[in-house]
């Protein structure tokens, strides 16, 4: 009889073990492969209204810096924003978060031939121009055109030449990729690598993306 017990407790304790070790490996396993699914990505961008930069100096144009942990919240605002009076640098968390979300984001609205900075409206063909440079080159819209990881663009409103257009681009900090490079601001996530600790969590499944 305790020879039957031995071997019972036995299989048991040679199952646990089994069991214990397939984990382990499964665990280590998505520790060592695990990559984030997380998006955030940042751009550079500048409007100019008749040869002067706006400056975006209203703390209304800017998010709080728990949005940076938001994602998962359904607030259009977390998808593309921007953090602590930085008015160059966005923020994407979403990648298909497009210009024209970004803008009315920020209480702008970008149209296709309307842009309205908070304060007037601007219409194009009424002594005015509207013109986007993006990464260096003209494009007829941005409203709908998603932002791309270090996207630089320019609204040019108002009479401007070429050269005008240029010089006004040639102004935009474009410091993107440095910022997908380091932290953000105020502890924002960034290119921020997880902790061991933080990868152990997200191997073991104890919280999500």
């Amino acid at each position: 009889m305790n020879e039957t017990i031995f071997r019972y407790k036995k299989r048991i304790l040679l199952v646990a073990i089994a069991f214990f070790a397939g984990a382990f490996w499964i665990i280590a396993l998505r520790f060592i492969t695990f990559k984030s699914t997380a998006v955030h990505y940042h751009a550079n961008f500048a409007v100019f209204v008749d040869g002067q930069r706006v400056a975006f100096d209203n703390p209304l144009n800017y998010e709080e810096v728990q949005l940076c942990g938001g994602d998962e919240e359904f607030n259009p605002k977390t998808r593309v924003h921007m953090h602590d009076l930085v008015d160059h640098i966005l923020h994407v968390h979403d990648a298909g978060a497009t210009w024209g979300h970004f803008f009315a984001n920020i209480g702008l609205v970008n149209g296709d031939t309307v842009f309205r900075d908070g304060k007037k409206t601007y219409v194009e063909g009424k002594n005015t121009d509207i013109r986007f440079y993006l990464n260096g080159e003209e494009v007829e819209t941005t409203a709908n055109r998603t932002i791309k990881s270090e996207d630089v663009l320019l609204v040019s409103i108002g009479k401007s030449t070429d050269e005008d257009l240029q010089n006004q681009y040639a102004e935009i900090q474009q410091d993107a990729a440095d910022y997908n490079q380091k932290n953000d601001p105020s502890s924002c996530s960034g290119g921020k690598e997880l902790t061991l600790t933080e990868r152990l969590k997200k191997a073991v499944g104890l919280f999500n993306d």
